[in-house]
């Protein structure tokens, strides 16, 4: 979830998503340029399962999506 989208930023869309029953539990990256104190824990409040800041490294992303999954699916 790219954060700082036009329209609607990312924290709102997230939050809009936890709220679908049928979504609730999708993983969410939060992946953003925000790189201040409480960042993070914004995110994460918001409802973001983990969180990756820009420039994201792919072989990174590709690690924590499968994590992610991983742990979704023996959930």
């Amino acid at each position: 979830m790219d954060i700082q989208m036009p329209e609607m930023d990312g924290l709102e869309a997230t939050r809009r998503i936890r709220a679908m029953p049928h979504l609730a539990s999708v993983p969410i990256i939060a992946l953003t340029a925000l790189v201040m104190p409480g960042d993070k824990e914004r995110c994460l409040e918001a409802g973001t399962d983990s969180y990756l800041s820009k420039p994201v490294n792919l072989n990174q992303l590709s690690k924590k999506m499968a994590s992610l999954l991983n742990k979704h699916a023996s959930a």
